[in-house]
């Protein structure tokens, strides 16, 4: 979930449209991802049903467990 996958800026690929389908709104979340306004989180959930939840940086690594 980096900035560029999420905007697809090596497959020309805007994952944010793509997701919303409102204009405005990918307009919006862009720029709050480039203003660094958006918190990432990672859901893992392993063979037994425990879910595990992680921050990422902007880069789509993990740095702390969430909460």
């Amino acid at each position: 979930m980096s900035n560029t996958w999420l905007l697809g800026e090596k497959t020309g690929n805007d994952r944010i449209f793509d997701a919303v389908a409102d204009k405005d709104l990918a307009f919006k979340i862009t720029i709050a991802l480039k203003e660094n306004e958006v918190m990432r989180v990672l859901s893992k959930i392993d063979h037994n049903g425990n879910v595990k939840t992680y921050r990422l940086d902007a880069n789509g690594n993990i740095i702390a467990e969430w909460p």
